[in-house]
């Protein structure tokens, strides 16, 4: 019976040691496995989110693999924060990753996701890294994690063990944006860019018209010209309206719902400087020039590209093949002017345009059909060099238009 007691002691002993570890914040928890995993709770992002990170080491104390977790507050396009975060490298992390793949979509924490996947080498190990965007109410979730090249991962594990504890109520609409952005601001202000801060929302009565109190702390109300104060955020608000209003949800929801955006600036005392107000056909303005650029450039880019040799294949394919018919002295009856409309119709050949596009970033094959209003399937098939849908920036494909 002693024996028993002191196997059963030791048992529970070895369990204790093997305990699983969980770190906590006021937006998420993340429980590890065992205790083979090492968390850490990093302050960089606070006051407007929090950090964790997650690493499992080999003997040597090397890192077998790893996973950081940022939460911000504040909804930004999950396609375009991968974009700048990850992609365009402004993310620590990724400032010497290499061998990104196209953006893909996927599935975490039960959110649609971004994924992007890609490679880094440190302290002379390769390792194979993904990067997932996606939001939860009214903030926005940066996954990335990585294992070493030819090792197996059991970073999922931990994965599946994250849970948020914010309000994970969708925000798809600009009221359901303005009542969480209200609640964030009532804690602390948002940052929205050059020192200035977001301190206030509200969605007027008749729901026409998006209000935000923007802190301006560079200025005060008594040493600045108010027209030309307001004139300068207007210049600088189209400059940069295109981004913005894809970026932010609160700002893409409200230009989605044709609603007026009235900005009330004020400085650090509260004192009003000035109120700029956009209407939805000026943004709307901003989208069509936008709209007409992005054209421009493509036309100039299928100008100075050159069709490759499977381009000249698909273009020699589609030519009508020449059939000599031997002619017979047999008398035909004259063809009525709707037969003769309709033979001379059938005879003549579909006529098949070939475009070169060159891939961008952020291009997918399922972007790139719509945008020239082809099937997935047609391009894949004038691009047989693609394989599992994967295209990489730079490439060029040919895409086959009547």
């Amino acid at each position: 019976m002693k024996k028993n007691v002191t196997t059963i002691l030791l048992a529970a002993l070895v369990m204790l040691n093997a305990s699983a570890a969980m770190v906590k914040n006021e937006f998420f928890t993340l429980t590890t496995p065992d205790d083979s995993w090492f968390l850490t709770n990093d302050d960089a992002l606070r006051p407007y989110g929090a950090r964790v990170d997650v690493a499992r080491m080999d003997a040597r104390g090397a890192t077998l693999e790893l996973a950081r977790i940022d939460y911000i507050e504040g909804a930004f396009d999950p396609l375009l924060y991968l974009t700048h975060q990850v992609v365009e490298k402004k993310d620590v992390f990724c400032r010497a990753a290499t061998n990104f793949t196209d953006i893909y979509e996927s599935f975490m924490a039960g959110q649609v996701a971004q994924c992007v996947q890609f490679k880094k080498t440190s302290n002379h190990y390769t390792y194979d890294c993904e990067a997932t965007a996606f939001n939860i109410g009214y903030g926005t979730v940066l996954v990335i994690t990585a294992h070493r090249t030819g090792d197996p991962s059991m970073v999922t594990r931990v994965l599946n063990n994250l849970t948020f504890t914010v309000d994970t109520t969708p925000t798809t609409t600009a009221a359901q944006c303005v009542a969480a952005a209200s609640k964030v601001v009532a804690r602390h202000h948002l940052p929205i860019g050059n020192n200035e801060h977001l301190s206030g929302a509200e969605l007027s009565k008749d729901s026409s018209t998006v209000t935000l109190k923007v802190t301006v702390p560079y200025i005060t109300k008594e040493n600045v010209n108010v027209p030309a104060f307001v004139m300068a955020k207007r210049d600088a608000w189209f400059k940069q309206a295109h981004e913005s209003l894809k970026f932010n949800l609160l700002l893409a929801t409200a230009a989605r719902e044709h609603k007026n955006l009235r900005y009330h600036y004020i400085d650090t005392k509260g004192n009003e400087i000035g109120t700029l107000l956009i209407y939805p056909e000026e943004y709307a303005q901003v989208e069509k020039q936008q709209v007409a650029k992005s054209a421009e450039a493509e036309t100039k880019n299928q100008e100075m590209s050159t069709p490759n040799a499977e381009a000249n294949q698909l273009v020699e394919q589609a030519k009508p093949t020449e059939v000599k018919v031997q002619e017979q002295p047999i008398a035909t009856p004259a063809k009525t002017e709707a037969e003769s409309v309709k033979t001379n119709s059938l005879e003549k050949p579909q006529e098949v345009k070939i475009v070169t596009h060159v891939v961008k970033q952020g291009d997918n094959l399922t972007r790139i059909a719509k945008h020239y209003g082809v099937a997935v399937s047609a391009i894949k098939n004038a691009n047989p060099s693609i394989k599992n849908d994967q295209i990489k920036i730079g490439q060029k494909l040919t895409i086959p238009r009547d």
